[in-house]
């Protein structure tokens, strides 16, 4: 009893993959929004420092 069942010899199991995929694919996109919500705030701080009016949507 000195190895390891058959079904853990592989070091990356296909059964993680999807999951792999899944956590890339909510990286890419949370990356995105964050980069949308940053460039949505610059200009906002753009426009008040200008000395326009800003209006905030809440």
């Amino acid at each position: 009893m000195n190895h390891y069942p058959e079904e853990y010899r592989g070091y990356y199991p296909e059964s993680y993959q999807p999951l792999f995929w899944q956590a890339v694919f909510s990286g890419i996109i949370g990356f995105a929004m964050m980069i949308a919500m940053s460039a949505w705030a610059l200009s906002l701080v753009r426009k008040a420092l200008k000395g326009e009016d800003v209006e905030f949507p809440l």
